[in-house]
């Protein structure tokens, strides 16, 4: 009987799980980057207020095959090697995007890490920049120190530091403070993010799609049935790129719901300067790509839409009063009033239930209480088989 039971509890098991993954999207391990390896260590730092802070250059894994190297952009944190980080836009960012300087610190640290290592060889920097004997661990300090001051204020003692990693540290700050205005946006975009509309005769729409790269992106839409993605021409499309716009074309049968477009591009050009923070809002320290790689990149925007509401009296607005009624006449009877039955509406104004969107977690509960209920039956069949034994 043991045998029996665990193998329909594998069963009833394997049906949840097979709900569950019904009613959950999809996810790709594509959808995000990690930090893949052991950094490269570089010369400990000693702020002005005296803290000494280690300095590195990491490897984020931005594609299933190629990383790039970045920088941390704030001198506070952790940065967590199984955290998920995503490809975010400078823009988002107050703090450095709504600055009263000329030069926003987002494009101040696009040209360091532009003119600084490992964009720049050792050997080219030395030679360029005329500075004092310099290896990677200082390369790595001096531009580690120039993006903290632009993007996070932080100040090094001068007096406390490696002379060489403070020459750098003053060249890149001081050739930044001039940085031409050069921030791009995500490697792939979507505008607006959100689409709403009451009662669509025509698809919603439209969205704008934004790549950095020459090659199609995959687009699909989840959450609503009866929908479809089409192009401005109205042709199904499962493919766009750069410029194009996608419109989502909805069954009138379906009076309201919310569905998700989704956009998939691989091996997008990522140039250096580009900003990662933690995915989902996970705590870590946000990364700046250090050089110009290639990347998996997603993107997602929503579709809105609901019934035309039916207007209301206006607020304040009172019925006019029912006009009296005449007395009846001396000696004439008074008729007694019939009452009414209540009228049930006719089946064809009801909203059909075949019209109610089939949701993955509705599946999902039908799936689990199916096989509770194969498993409890196989129970009550074996206990009483055993007892008449």
């Amino acid at each position: 009987m043991s045998g029996i039971l665990r193998r329909y509890a594998a069963l009833l098991s394997s049906s949840a799980l097979v709900g569950t993954l019904l009613g959950a999207p999809a996810a790709s391990a594509d959808d995000f980057s990690r930090v893949d390896r052991d950094p490269v260590q570089g010369a400990a730092l000693v702020l002005a207020d005296g803290r000494e802070v280690d300095t590195a250059l990491f490897s984020l894994r931005v594609a299933e095959h190629a990383s790039v190297r970045a920088y941390t952009v704030t001198a506070d944190e952790e940065v967590h090697p199984y955290a998920a980080y995503v490809e975010s836009a400078w823009s988002d960012s107050p703090e450095w995007a709504e600055t009263p300087q000329e030069t926003d610190p987002a494009d101040q640290a696009n040209w360091i890490v532009s003119h600084s290592y490992p964009a720049v060889g050792l050997t080219s920097l030395l030679e360029d920049a005329g500075l004092a004997p310099l290896d990677e661990a200082r390369a790595i300090a001096g531009t580690q120190a120039a993006l903290w001051h632009v993007l996070d204020g932080v100040e090094p003692d001068p007096d406390a530091n490696d002379p060489a990693v403070v020459a750098l540290y003053d060249l890149l700050v001081e050739g930044s403070a001039a940085a031409a205005d050069n921030t791009a946006s995500r490697s792939l975009e979507v505008a607006p993010s959100h689409v709403e509309a009451v009662a669509p005769e025509e698809p919603l729409g439209p969205l704008t799609v934004h790549s950095s790269g020459e090659e199609p992106v995959s687009v699909s839409v989840r959450g609503a049935p009866a929908s479809w993605l089409v192009d401005a021409d109205g042709e199904q499309v499962t493919q766009t790129s750069h410029g194009e716009q996608v419109f989502l074309d909805v069954d009138p049968a379906v009076p309201a719901g919310v569905a998700t477009l989704h956009l998939h591009g691989q091996d997008l050009p990522l140039p250096q300067g580009r900003l990662f923070t933690g995915r989902d809002g996970v705590r870590t320290r946000p990364l700046v790509t250090a050089e110009a790689g290639s990347a998996t990149s997603s993107a997602t925007a929503t579709f809105t839409w609901h019934p035309e509401q039916s207007e209301e009296p206006a607020t304040g607005e009172s019925p006019e009063p029912a006009p009296e009624e005449e007395p009846s006449a001396l000696g004439e009877a008074v008729q007694e009033e019939v009452p009414t039955e209540e009228v049930t509406p006719p089946a064809e104004d009801r909203i059909p239930e075949d019209d109610l969107a089939l949701t993955g977690t509705w599946l999902s509960g039908l799936l689990v209480i199916a096989g509770a209920l194969v498993v409890s039956g196989l129970i009550i069949l074996v206990v009483g088989r055993k007892r008449r034994d």
